[in-house]
């Protein structure tokens, strides 16, 4: 239960900072946006005006003050300088146009408050950017608007921001809650499989969905993950029922012995033939541990580090030679067909004893007279290397289980071994990414490894 309230701790966590980091860019956005916007505004709003005044002051060169009181009379009906305010005094500050009280006709810009004209929000004045232009003889000419258009219009991108925040906030806390919900579920799921696990159910896995995402994926590694610590434990119960089965027997003979000899041997030379009966079985026990661990070695990987690029083809050739007088010896021929030039990435001592393995078994399980064939070759892009015989062969219900720990075919056992040397070879063609396989050979027994390519 902790994993799962730290995991729905940090999920709320992370959803609050998404939603404050969201809010505060969202805020900065309509901060900027107002400042451009009305900033944009304010300018074209007063060029506007500017260019009226140019335009006015024109006319008040051209034809005096009645053409400048006829050209504001023009566009105050026709409306053409879009509903400007506008207000001429003479050299006395009496106002020949327009409402404005007596100013001092300074050029540039100045603010007028008055009573609301319909437009305003309720309860605001009017205020008015008025610029000021001197004329000659004394007259003052002023041509205003109403400001409260510009501040309006970024009222209204504040407004409108402001609504997109709360309805965004409300979706995204709604969508958050709602994912975290759906996302602490599953790894509720999840915890209360592992619960199950530690209590003792190891068969229990961790249920996925149709639709694979993160956490479908991460369920699938998981229940890979069990299912080979799984085969991992079966295999070490089966090792150590296949150890305690195997070891009974020898362990038997020699304290048979010890005790044959404790009760019969009377000279030096019937006890040392004893103690060499015992050393045998002695040495033939440590050989079996010997090779558990070898395996044990191989498959926790240790041996990866050391892996380097060497050629393949020159290895097997080796080795063919090394056995050619072994073979010929036990009255069997050894043909090698070695493709040159392959080369793979791995550990060239495990292959060296995996391709032993399988030539010591073929000469060791073959009748006099048998061919046994050694080959090398590339196939679907990866390099295959194969030891076949033409002797009596596997049959098809065991070819899968020889490559097991202990497994010996022979009911009677009298043949020395321990079952083991193809377990080793299927642990270092694995270590190496790859696969040991067993096929009928027709007749014959053939055992190929598939190895990457360097």
């Amino acid at each position: 239960m902790r994993l799962a309230q730290t995991v729905r701790s940090a999920a709320f966590r992370l959803t609050a900072a998404y939603v404050l980091l969201f809010t505060v860019s969202v805020g900065l956005l309509a901060a900027l946006t107002y400042f451009l916007v009305v900033s944009r505004l304010d300018l074209e709003f007063r060029n506007h005006i500017r260019a009226d005044t140019h335009t006015l002051s024109a006319e008040f060169a051209a034809g005096g003050p009645k053409q400048l009181l006829r050209a504001i009379s023009e566009r105050q009906h026709n409306r053409t300088a879009g509903g400007l305010y506008y207000s001429v005094l003479d050299s006395n500050g009496l106002a020949l146009t327009g409402t404005a009280e007596r100013h001092s006709c300074e050029a540039g810009w100045f603010e007028v408050v008055g009573p609301p004209d319909g437009d305003e929000p309720s309860g605001e004045m009017e205020r008015l950017a008025v610029f000021a232009t001197p004329l000659r003889q004394g007259y003052c000419l002023m041509v205003g608007d109403d400001y409260g258009k510009v501040r309006g219009v970024g009222t209204l991108v504040l407004r409108t921001f402001g609504w997109v925040i709360l309805i965004t906030l409300t979706l995204a806390v709604a969508g958050g809650l709602l994912l975290s919900s759906r996302f602490l579920k599953r790894i509720d799921i999840i915890n209360r499989t592992a619960e199950a696990i530690i209590e003792g159910d190891i068969r229990q896995r961790i249920p996925r969905r149709a639709a694979p995402d993160d956490l479908d994926r991460l369920a699938a590694t998981l229940n890979r993950m069990l299912d080979r610590t799984n085969d991992l434990m079966d295999s070490l119960r089966h090792v150590t029922s296949d150890i305690a089965h195997d070891l009974r027997t020898p362990l038997g003979r020699l304290r048979n012995q010890l005790e044959d000899a404790k009760a019969h041997a009377g000279t030096p030379e019937e006890f040392r033939a004893a103690a060499e009966e015992a050393i045998a079985e002695v040495d033939g026990l440590l050989s079996t541990f010997s090779a558990i661990l070898r395996i044990a070695q191989i498959e926790g990987g240790s041996r990866r580090a050391g892996f380097k690029a060497f050629s393949l083809s020159r290895l097997v050739e080796d080795v063919c030679e090394s056995f050619a007088d072994a073979v010929e010896e036990a009255s069997k021929r050894l043909t090698a067909e070695v493709a040159p030039n392959l080369a793979v990435n791995g550990d060239q001592e495990l292959l060296v004893q995996a391709l032993v393995n399988l030539i010591e078994n073929a000469i060791a399980y073959t009748p006099q007279g048998s061919v046994i064939a050694v080959g090398l070759q590339r196939c679907e892009g990866r390099i295959c290397l194969s030891v076949a015989d033409n002797g009596p062969g596997v049959p098809e219900t065991d070819l899968e289980r020889i490559f097991q720990r202990f497994v010996r075919l022979e009911p009677s056992r009298s043949t020395a071994g321990n079952g083991l040397g193809l377990s080793i070879v299927a642990a270092v063609a694995e270590l190496h990414g790859g696969a040991a396989r067993a096929s009928d050979n027709h007749p014959g027994l053939r055992i190929a490894l598939t190895l990457p390519a360097a």
